[in-house]
């Protein structure tokens, strides 16, 4: 009987200890803005928050039960929600007026970076490969949801850099960059670690390499090693939105052709189809517990 209770206890113990973690990795989640951290962070989360449903099961029921058993159904359930959860997401997107992919426009207005360390370092990266800021772009407006993107350039005009601040409602900014470079033969380079866009088909004259987990400093050397043995011409820094708005225009095209995406007719906006819709499902969920693109 007494050892009973002292099981009973431990186990109760270790709840408060798991069901403790999973509300602090639940805060960092919110305040970190590296998405490396933020993939760790959330499998951390999802582990603890197992753990604590597991012990806690244990100290509700008279007769104990395997803990790994109890951790797999816990975790088959979060998945189960999530992919539920995403699915719903992903069809409230595709009903809402945002477009599938939105374009820029130039912003006057004083934008500050976000604080944060992450964010300090990346801003100090830019500087010190000597990227020069020339524009700001947004997309949306305040009343709906709002995009904040500086455009830079680098020294030789041979890479485009375009940093993309997401800002959530809840939580910390996600950072996202684009690394462009154009060859003599008219063939496009493009490194990026995007995590707000879902699965969709490029050109054929783009070379698209994306690494959602990566930072800005990996891109940096990807990005370099991509086009070291090819003739990169300077990239035009007028207009800088024009032509990322032309670059907009030719993957919806691309992704209007292979069925991702359909243009209504009321209106003349584009939505996603349903095999756009499932794909974007399964990006969101392969980056969710993968980390990596579909």
């Amino acid at each position: 009987m007494t050892s009973k209770i002292f099981e009973s206890s431990t186990n109760g113990d270790w709840a408060a200890i798991f069901f403790l973690l999973t509300v602090i990795f639940l805060h960092l989640r919110r305040h970190i803005g590296s998405p490396k951290f933020a993939f760790v962070n959330m499998w951390a989360m999802r582990i603890s928050c197992s753990l604590f449903f597991s012990f806690l099961v244990n100290v509700c029921s008279e007769k104990p039960k395997p803990i790994p058993l109890l951790i797999a159904t816990v975790l088959l359930v979060i998945f189960l929600i999530e992919s539920m959860r995403l699915w719903r997401l992903t069809n409230i997107f595709a009903e809402i007026d945002i477009p599938v992919f939105p374009r820029f426009r130039q912003c006057t207005e004083n934008f500050v970076w976000p604080m944060g360390k992450f964010f300090d370092q990346t801003r100090q990266l830019i500087l010190v490969h000597k990227f020069n800021e020339k524009t700001l772009l947004k997309i949306g407006d305040n009343d709906c949801f709002v995009m904040y993107s500086p455009i830079f350039y680098g020294n030789d005009q041979h890479s485009r850099l375009q940093i993309i601040f997401d800002f959530p409602r809840n939580g910390c900014p996600m950072l996202n960059c684009i690394l462009t470079s154009f060859t003599k033969d008219g063939k496009a380079i493009v490194t990026n670690n995007l995590q707000t866009v879902f699965a969709s088909f490029y050109p054929q004259s783009w070379d698209v390499k994306r690494y959602p987990m990566a930072s800005l400093e990996k891109l940096l050397k990807i990005h370099a090693s991509h086009i070291a043995k090819k003739k990169t011409i300077a990239i035009d820094d007028e207009n800088s939105w024009e032509t990322i708005n032309g670059e907009q225009h030719q993957i919806e095209l691309e992704n209007c052709n292979a069925g991702l995406c359909e243009k209504l007719e009321e209106n003349d906006n584009i939505t996603l189809t349903c095999m756009g819709r499932y794909r974007l499902w399964c990006d969101l969920l392969n980056y969710r517990y993968f980390g990596r693109s579909f």
